[in-house]
């Protein structure tokens, strides 16, 4: 079973286990439990699931309780998350949180399209471009950031910053305007066997050889802010 197929049935068994202990609430603009995030959340219990079907939302969500929040491509694309230029349209002060499947855009400044404050979550396959930070991890442990967007954000796509034990893979970090990722904790940026997509290290002029075409550069990328470094960085195509 490839990586990529375990993380999914990974996700789908926390979504069970979700369940189990709770129930699902819709988001949609119409004929859902809620047409607003916010008060879908602020509704939920430990352990639901909130489902946000596509459309553009706007507003800021604060996820203080553990359950999942699910981006539902329901034939508009990811739904959109909107911070309209201030503050982050997710901040994660829960443990054992997962979101899943957004686009969260127009973070203003000092914030992120995902600021997570707490420990243990699994942000995972959400677009967080076009903000200041994409993705930003601030004391949180232990938590899993796989197969995000952060490109064209002001300042960086991915930062870490006081966290240790997470891990950060298969992510596309590209066009971000100071730097693609910072961290100045102790880290995986890598699971193993797969690393990140860095704009700035994804083809030869860049330093990534990728002499066997196995889609990874043959020596890794140092991160800055510490002594952290993807074994495995994705190469381009």
């Amino acid at each position: 079973m490839s990586y990529k197929n375990l993380w999914r049935m990974i996700i789908a068994v926390y979504a069970v286990v979700a369940l189990a202990g709770g129930g699902t609430i819709t988001v949609c603009s119409s004929g859902c439990d809620y047409s607003s995030p916010k008060a879908a959340i602020f509704a939920a219990r430990e352990g639901d699931v909130v489902e946000v079907m596509s459309g553009r939302y706007y507003d800021h969500q604060k996820i203080d309780k553990k359950i999942v929040l699910l981006g539902v491509d329901s034939g508009g694309g990811k739904p959109v998350l909107d911070a309209t230029g201030y503050a982050s349209p997710i901040t994660v002060t829960a443990d054992g949180v997962v979101v899943e499947g957004l686009r969260l855009m127009n973070g203003g400044p000092g914030s992120a399209g995902i600021l997570v404050v707490s420990s243990g979550n699994f942000i995972v396959n959400n677009d967080a471009s076009n903000n200041y930070v994409g993705v930003r991890l601030v004391g949180s442990n232990n938590s899993k950031v796989q197969g995000n967007v952060a490109s064209g954000n002001l300042e960086y796509g991915i930062v870490l910053e006081g966290s240790f034990g997470n891990v950060i893979s298969d992510n596309v970090i590209l066009k971000n305007f100071i730097g693609n990722a910072f961290d100045d904790g102790t880290n995986r940026w890598d699971d193993g066997s797969v690393g990140n997509r860095y704009g700035d290290f994804d083809d030869p002029e860049e330093g990534c050889i990728d002499a066997d075409l196995d889609g990874i550069c043959d020596r890794g990328r140092e991160i800055p802010g510490g002594s952290n470094l993807d074994r495995f960085p994705r190469a381009a195509g």
